[in-house]
């Protein structure tokens, strides 16, 4: 019987054992799965971010662009301003064109030289279409600004003159 107990309690250690072995195995598995999960989770959650950012980026790069854009358009608008107010001033109207009015459109060199001059719209009256080319050649250099894109902007210039 002493024996029976011996084999017994010999029986049920090795099981007992053998169960710790394996619930140590599941608990390690377990673990591992658990850990995997989590770096998978950490590795969707930083892409997430980086994409957040990313897009951030790229729409503040935009935005800025846009921006940019903007100004150079005000810096150039401002220029051909500045560029007609030029030709006004050295424009001798020829006498008895009173009234008429004239289109034309010109493009500039990036130093401010007249690259073209074409009248769009004729007044009719020969001497006026002549004389708005003259004061547009007299007129040069224009003073062209100074950030690339603006200067780009200011090149070509349509405007219409009327004869005071």
């Amino acid at each position: 019987a002493a024996e029976d107990a011996k084999r017994k309690a010999e029986a049920d250690a090795k099981a007992k054992q053998q169960k710790a072995a394996e619930d140590a195995k599941r608990k390690a598995e377990a673990d591992a799965k658990a850990k995997q999960q989590k770096a998978a989770e950490d590795a969707r959650r930083k892409a997430e971010i980086e994409a957040e950012e990313k897009a951030a980026s790229a729409k503040k790069a935009q935005e800025e662009a846009a921006q940019k854009k903007g100004e150079a358009k005000k810096i150039a608008s401002s220029a051909k301003r500045d560029f007609e107010q030029k030709i006004r001033r050295a424009w001798d109207v020829p006498t008895g064109s009173s009234g008429k009015t004239v289109s034309v459109r010109f493009t500039l060199s990036d130093s401010g030289s007249v690259s073209s001059i074409v009248i769009t719209r004729s007044s009719g009256d020969d001497a006026l279409d002549a004389s708005i080319k003259a004061a547009i050649q007299a007129s040069a250099p224009y003073p062209m600004p100074s950030d690339p894109d603006a200067r780009r902007e200011a090149r070509s210039v349509t405007s219409t003159f009327r004869a005071q």
